[in-house]
């Protein structure tokens, strides 16, 4: 998922905080394409939540202690909960300022809620919110892996992949 997610998030991030408002041409292209790849996300991690219904993760090994197997558990469900929140918000947020969200580059997603000028903003704050926890996870959870690859150099990584 973070092969997906890492590049939705840095076009999110660089048509949203880096281009100028004068750049509206690139920062238009740049928004269309994060938009595209955002409502993939959407359907890739409802089929993954779907998968993870129906299949147990494997364990963790035994070198793992008991309160780093309970954080990873924590996190694994909060950034699952990130991962449907963001891209869901990101949808509300496209709904309420009347533009449409393109899926897999064949068709729309239907509006969520009619236009809003006063509902976009708010829904932008917890877009954002949702996106920066998301990222700053996702920043800590390839952190921890390569920890575990190379330093710890147990198996944790490899079920991961």
């Amino acid at each position: 998922m973070a092969a997906i997610i890492i590049p939705a998030w840095t076009l999110g991030f660089v048509a949203g905080r880096i281009l100028p408002a004068s750049a509206s041409g690139s920062r238009h292209l740049l928004l269309g394409v994060h938009r595209e790849i955002a409502s993939s996300i959407v359907i890739l991690i409802v089929l993954r939540l779907a998968w993870r219904a129906t299949h147990r993760p494997p364990a963790l090994p035994d070198c793992v202690p008991e309160d780093q197997r309970v954080a990873a558990r924590a996190l694994q469900c909060v950034m699952y909960l990130l991962m449907l929140m963001t891209p869901l918000t990101g949808w509300l947020m496209s709904s309420a300022y009347g533009k449409t969200v393109p899926v897999l580059w064949v068709g729309h997603l239907p509006a969520l809620i009619g236009s809003s000028e006063l509902a976009a903003p708010v829904i932008g704050v917890a877009h954002q919110f949702s996106a920066w926890a998301l990222g700053v996870l996702m920043f800590g959870h390839i952190i921890a892996a390569l920890l575990h690859r190379f330093g710890r150099r147990d198996s944790v990584l490899d079920m991961m992949l």
